[in-house]
C-alpha cells in the first residue's frame, strides 16, 4: 500500500518538476531557434556581400580590358592615320599585350580580312559568330563570349565594333579578341577569403575559377564540382541564397551573385555546421547562469514537495487503504477512526466516502434481489423477441415474394398478349404500304415517321421491362476501366445540344465485372442525365480511384434531384416523366447490387445532380499480385 502512496507522491514531484521547467525549457527552445535564424541570415547576408564583392572584380576585370580595346578602336578611327585598322595595327597590339593570344578583324558581314595569333593558338569562333554579328553589327555594342580551355590554359572571347569615323553610326567591321585569362586568375586568388568556398561558372556551366586552384583558375576540367555547382544551381533556383540539404546527407550554406556583362555566376559556400558551433560557443559561455536555474527550480520542487503534497498524500493513503479492504472484505465497513480525517476538502471527501460505503451496502442488498427478478424476465423476454423475429422474417420474405410474382406476371402479361404482337403488325403493315405506294405527301411522310418512331419508342420501353423483369446469370470478366467507359463515352448516341466529357483518374485499375449489365447501367445514368437537362448542357463521366474501390460518377448540369425523391427514383415503375417506364435507375440499382457495389446520389452546388457507383478494384495498373 505504502507503495502506491509513493507512488503517488513520486508523480506529484515529477509533475512539478515539469511544470517548472518546462517554461524555461520553451523559452530557451525559442530563443536558440531565433537565434538558429539570425545567425544564419547573417552569414547568408555577409556571403551574398563576398559573392558580390567577387563579381565587382570580375566585372573590373573584364571591364577594363574590354575598355581598352573600345578606346584603342575609337582613337585609331579619328588618328590611326589610314580608314582602317590594318594587320600591322594589330600585331602591334598584340605585341604590346602578352595577354592576347589571336587578334582578327572581319567585314561588318561577318568575313575575316587579316588575324594575327600566336603559332599555338586554336582559336576558333565560328560557333559564336552569329552572336558576335548580332552584338557588335546589328546593335554596336561589346561582345563577351565563351570561356574556352586548350592545353591547361583558360580564354575569353570578346569583340568590338569597328567605325570608320568616331561618329558614325555604321559599322564597318569588328575586332575579335582571345585572352588569356591568367592575370584574372591572379585577381581572383587575392580576393577570395580564407573560411569560405567561392567557386565561377560560365553561364554555360563550366567551371572558370574556385577556391584553391593553381593561379585561381580552373586549367583542368572538375567534373564533381560542376555536378555540385548544378546541384547547387537547381536547389536555389530563384533566391540568391539558402540553407541547402545535398543529397549525401550534408547541409550548406550557399550564396551567390551574378556578373551580367558576362553572364558568369559566382557561388560562395560553407558548411552548415558553423551555425551550431557559433551557437554552442555562445551557450557555454551562459552554462553557470543555467546551472543555478536547476539548482533554484529543484529546491523550489523539494520544499512544495513536503509542505504541500504529503499532507494531501497521508490521508489519501489511509483512503485507499479502506477501499481496497471494502472491496476484498465482502463484510466490512468502514469506520471513522479507520480514516484521518482533517478539516479541509480531503475530510470532507473521508465523511462522504464512510456514506457512500454505507450506500452501497444498502443498494447491494437491494440489487441482488432485483437481479434474481431480472433474470427470470430476461428469460420471458428473449423467448418473445425470438418468436416475434420469427414472424416478422416470415411476413417480410412473403411480401416480397408476392410483390415480385405479381410485378413479373404484370410485365410478362403486358409483353406477351398487347404490346410486342400489335407492334409486329403495324410495324410491318406500314412497311407494306411504303413499299406498295410510296408516300409523296409530307403530312403523309411526317405521320409515318411519327408512327416509326413510336414503335421504337415502345419497343425500348418493352426492352426496359424485359431486362429488369429477366434474370441470368453474370458473365464475368475482367476490364480496363479508363479503355471501357472512354468507348462507352465515344458510342452513346447524344443529341445535338449535350455534350459529352470524361475526367478520368489518371491511374487506371481493371475491374471484374458483367461488361453488358454494366455498360447498360452507365448508360441508363446518360441518358437520365441528357433527360433531366432536356437537351442541352454537359455530361461528366468519371472516376476516383481509391486504395481498394472505385468511383464511376456521371454529372449533369440539370435542376438535380429532390431530397423526397432521392430513394423514390430507383424504384420500380416510379417516373417523374410525362411518358417512362420508371425502370431505367431501377435496373442500374440491380446491376450494381449484382456486383456487391454501393450507389449514391448527391446535388452539386453549381447545379446538376451527381450519381456515384463504388465498385471492388480487382487489380491496379502495374500490380501483379492478382492473377
Amino acid at each position: 500500500m505504502s507503495q502506491k502512496t509513493g507512488r503517488l507522491f513520486s508523480r506529484a514531484i515529477l509533475a512539478l518538476s515539469v511544470v517548472s521547467a518546462l517554461p524555461v525549457l520553451l523559452i530557451g527552445w525559442h530563443v536558440l531557434r531565433v537565434d538558429n535564424r539570425v545567425l544564419q541570415n547573417e552569414i547568408l547576408d555577409k556571403q551574398r556581400t563576398v559573392a558580390g564583392q567577387i563579381a565587382s572584380v570580375l566585372s573590373e576585370e573584364i571591364s577594363r580590358k574590354a575598355q581598352f580595346f573600345s578606346v584603342f578602336t575609337d582613337l585609331h578611327t579619328d588618328f590611326g592615320g589610314h580608314p582602317f585598322i590594318d594587320k600591322e595595327d594589330i600585331d602591334y597590339l598584340r605585341i604590346k599585350n602578352p595577354e592576347i593570344t589571336h587578334i582578327s578583324v572581319l567585314n561588318n558581314k561577318g568575313r575575316q580580312l587579316f588575324y594575327s595569333s600566336e603559332e599555338s593558338s586554336r582559336f576558333s569562333y565560328a560557333s559564336e559568330l552569329d552572336n558576335i554579328l548580332h552584338a557588335c553589327v546589328a546593335q554596336g555594342k561589346d561582345y563577351v563570349g565563351s570561356v574556352n580551355r586548350v592545353n591547361g590554359q583558360l580564354y575569353a572571347l570578346m569583340a568590338f565594333p569597328l567605325r570608320r569615323h568616331l561618329r558614325d553610326v555604321k559599322i564597318t567591321g569588328v575586332l575579335v579578341v582571345e585572352m588569356n585569362l591568367a592575370t584574372l586568375g591572379s585577381a581572383l586568388q587575392e580576393s577570395y577569403p580564407e573560411d569560405l568556398f567561392v567557386a565561377v561558372t560560365s553561364a554555360d556551366g563550366s567551371l572558370i575559377s574556385y577556391s584553391g586552384a593553381e593561379g585561381g583558375l580552373a586549367l583542368e576540367e572538375n567534373l564533381p564540382l560542376r555536378a555540385r555547382l548544378q546541384r547547387w544551381q537547381q536547389a536555389l533556383d530563384t533566391r540568391n541564397g539558402a540553407r541547402l540539404e545535398l543529397p549525401d546527407g550534408q547541409a550548406v550554406l550557399v550564396s551567390r551573385a551574378q556578373v551580367p556583362v558576362m553572364r558568369w555566376t559566382v557561388y560562395v559556400q560553407q558548411p552548415a555546421d558553423t551555425i551550431r558551433r557559433l551557437l554552442l560557443e555562445s551557450t557555454f559561455h551562459s552554462l553557470w547562469d543555467v546551472l543555478v536555474i536547476l539548482l533554484v527550480m529543484i529546491a523550489f520542487v523539494l520544499l512544495t514537495g513536503y509542505f504541500v503534497i504529503s499532507p494531501i498524500v497521508r490521508p489519501v493513503r489511509r483512503l485507499q487503504e479502506a477501499a481496497v479492504k471494502l472491496e476484498q472484505e465482502e463484510d466490512y465497513m468502514p469506520q471513522e477512526q479507520d480514516l484521518i480525517i482533517p478539516r479541509n476538502e480531503i475530510g470532507q471527501l473521508a465523511r462522504v466516502f464512510l456514506h457512500m460505503a454505507q450506500v452501497l451496502r444498502d443498494r447491494k442488498n437491494a440489487l441482488l434481489c432485483a437481479q434474481q427478478e431480472l433474470a427470470g424476465m430476461n428469460k420471458e423476454l428473449e423467448l418473445r423477441v425470438q418468436q416475434r423475429t420469427a414472424e416478422l422474417k416470415a411476413a417480410t420474405d412473403e411480401l416480397v415474394k408476392a410483390e415480385r410474382l405479381a410485378a413479373i406476371g404484370q410485365m410478362a402479361s403486358i409483353i406477351s398478349h398487347e404490346i410486342r404482337n400489335p407492334l409486329a403488325v403495324i410495324s410491318n403493315a406500314t412497311r407494306l404500304i411504303k413499299t406498295i405506294e410510296p408516300p409523296k405527301d409530307a403530312k403523309l411522310i411526317k405521320q409515318f415517321s411519327i408512327i416509326e418512331a413510336e414503335i421504337k419508342q415502345a419497343n425500348s420501353i418493352i426492352s426496359e421491362v424485359l431486362g429488369f423483369a429477366r434474370s441470368r446469370d453474370m458473365i464475368l470478366s475482367t476490364i480496363d476501366l479508363n479503355s471501357y467507359l472512354h468507348d462507352l463515352l465515344l458510342s452513346f448516341p447524344a443529341s445535338s445540344g449535350i455534350r459529352l466529357q470524361e475526367k478520368l483518374d489518371p491511374e487506371s485499375v481493371h475491374l471484374k465485372i458483367d461488361a453488358e449489365e454494366m455498360k447498360q447501367a452507365v448508360r441508363n445514368l446518360i441518358s437520365n442525365a441528357c433527360e433531366a437537362m432536356q437537351g442541352q448542357g454537359t455530361v461528366t463521366l468519371g472516376t476516383r480511384v481509391g486504395k481498394k474501390v472505385v468511383c464511376i460518377y456521371v454529372a449533369d448540369e440539370g435542376p438535380g434531384v429532390p431530397d423526397a425523391l432521392k430513394e423514390k427514383i430507383f424504384s420500380p415503375f416510379f417516373t417523374t416523366k410525362a411518358r417512362g417506364t420508371g425502370l431505367g435507375l431501377a435496373v442500374v440499382r440491380k446491376a450494381v447490387g449484382r456486383h456487391k457495389g454501393k450507389m449514391f446520389i448527391h446535388n452539386r452546388a453549381t447545379g446538376g445532380a451527381v450519381f456515384e457507383i463504388y465498385l471492388t478494384i480487382y487489380r491496379k495498373t502495374g500490380d501483379t499480385r492478382y492473377g
